[in-house]
């Protein structure tokens, strides 16, 4: 497991040092006004370091996680009841995407672009490129969640406090791009890389299959050309191919930089496994419940999962928390994975996205429960025999033949594929679900929202439409409603 330095973790501080505003002062005061212990310009390197960290906890929160019933909350169950609206992404735009826009202009400004605070962190188009990756990670997980968001016009700082909504399509489109320019702007190592450790070529790797991922979301759109092209361009320019180019977020096994799952824990028992995902595990005989879930105290040598969405109040005692191995301290937030990749293949062979047909839609579903078995068991420091998921993937439940009808076959396809996500990317897990509809998934018997069906979308936070009202309406206006059941466009 990598370490995430000290110097990383204090990336943030420095910035807000360096960034803090000013007091106006009509008189020159020379040199008097000038801090020799504190750096003109920040550094790309601690700024890299600090919107790497910035991602920790946005993509595996509790929201995602729940909406597709990975797990259940046992006293406090507003948000599996879809009681809450509202998610800001202010923090968002504010810490990690600043940082990397940050970077992108220091490594494009003639003035700061041969600094020593900007070469020390390897090459202009280099830094620029690991910085979009990273920036276009986010915000396609930002669009997955609330639709149109401030995009073209966010980001520019005092220069524009009040940015219009880009449609998602737009966006979509204009993501693709940026995957594909971005991986070809990295050539070198990143020295201050807690995610890959300074690996680049799994940094290109990672681009490539984040822009096949977003292709794929276009199979069912307008775009569907456009994505298509974008994929079979991804494919071509070599995606993650085997369990070591995972992205993965290294959490650490101390308080400050701890997995929230473990935080959870440390003090009360919010979460545990949910009676929609252990009864699916159970189904398909997966050798992966007993990693997890642990065995509830009053039902022992048992796996019992909490009743989803039901507004009651459950103990630890009766069922099962989350296993001992994914509420690690350091267990990390698995980000994109190579069994995602091998599943999202299985799913283009099917639809003929790529060539093969059966045959290679069976293979690259073959992979993608091989590597996620490998991976879940390597984690849990487990042993699996190659047998044992020959077994698991000819099981009724599990097996793909040519016989059965396509939605079959994507229904299993996208079963694996949720249940590969457990804990580790639960916005991706909503944002597959909402496209296909697999796994089936019934919505939480006592929600409160509006129509009482598991959220399309999140709804804005009440500061756009306080401070940005003109253009918070006129994103409405073409999108929909700002509610839980609004479509986001590529859902429609």
């Amino acid at each position: 497991m990598k370490l995430i330095r000290l110097k990383h973790m204090t990336a943030a501080v420095m910035l807000g040092i360096t960034l803090a505003g000013t007091v106006s002062c009509n008189k020159d005061f020379g040199d008097l006004n000038v801090n020799p212990n504190q750096a003109s310009q920040p550094s790309t390197k601690f700024l890299f370091g600090s919107a790497v960290i910035g991602i920790g906890g946005i993509n595996n929160a509790a929201g995602g996680v729940l909406y597709v019933q990975h797990l259940a909350e046992y006293v406090y169950n507003n948000e599996s009841r879809y009681f809450n609206r509202e998610y800001s992404y202010n923090a968002i735009y504010s810490g990690p995407l600043m940082d990397l826009t940050r970077i992108i202009e220091m490594n494009t400004d003639p003035v700061t672009k041969v600094t020593k605070a900007v070469l020390d962190n390897s090459p202009n188009d280099n830094q620029i490129g690991h910085a979009r990756v990273l920036r276009a990670f986010l915000m396609l997980t930002m669009t997955d969640r609330w639709g149109d968001i401030p995009y073209f016009d966010a980001l520019k700082g005092s220069a524009n406090t009040k940015p219009k909504f880009t449609p998602q399509k737009d966006i979509y489109l204009d993501l693709l791009k940026e995957f594909k320019e971005a991986s070809a702007q990295i050539t070198v190592t990143m020295p201050n890389d807690p995610l890959f450790d300074g690996n680049f070529a799994k940094w290109k790797r990672w681009a490539n299959t984040l822009r096949a991922i977003a292709a794929l979301r276009l199979s069912g759109t307008s775009e569907a050309a456009a994505g298509r092209a974008a994929f079979t361009e991804a494919v071509a320019a070599g995606l993650m191919g085997a369990n070591t180019d995972d992205a993965a977020f290294p959490y650490q096994a101390v308080q400050a930089f701890e997995s929230p799952w473990y935080t959870n824990y440390r003090s009360r028992y919010d979460y545990g496994l949910s009676n929609t995902m252990i009864d699916k595990l159970k189904l398909l005989a997966d050798p992966r419940l007993s990693i997890f879930a642990r065995s509830p105290a009053n039902a022992a040598g048992t796996f019992v999962g909490i009743p989803y969405g039901v507004n009651d109040q459950f103990t630890t005692g009766d069922f099962s928390l989350i296993g001992t191995t994914p509420a690690a301290q350091n267990f990390p937030a698995l980000l994109t994975t190579y069994a995602q990749t091998c599943f999202t293949m299985a799913e283009a062979a099917l639809i003929g996205w790529i060539p093969g047909g059966d045959v290679e839609t069976l293979l690259w579903y073959n992979r993608g429960i091989t590597a996620s078995m490998q991976k879940w068991h390597g984690l849990a420091a487990k042993t699996i025999a190659e047998v044992d998921i020959t077994g698991y993937a000819a099981g009724a439940n599990v097996v793909i033949t040519p016989a059965q009808t396509a939605a079959v076959k994507l229904e299993r396809i996208q079963t694996q594929k949720w249940l590969n996500f457990f804990l580790g990317n639960g916005y991706e897990a909503w944002a597959e679900w909402r496209r296909t509809g697999y796994p089936a998934l019934t919505a939480a018997p006592d929600a409160v929202n509006a129509g009482g069906q598991i959220p399309r979308r999140q709804c804005y936070i009440g500061t756009e439409r306080d401070l940005n009202k003109a253009n918070y309406e006129a994103a409405l206006a073409i999108q929909g409603p700002d509610e839980l059941s609004t479509p986001v466009w590529w859902d429609k």
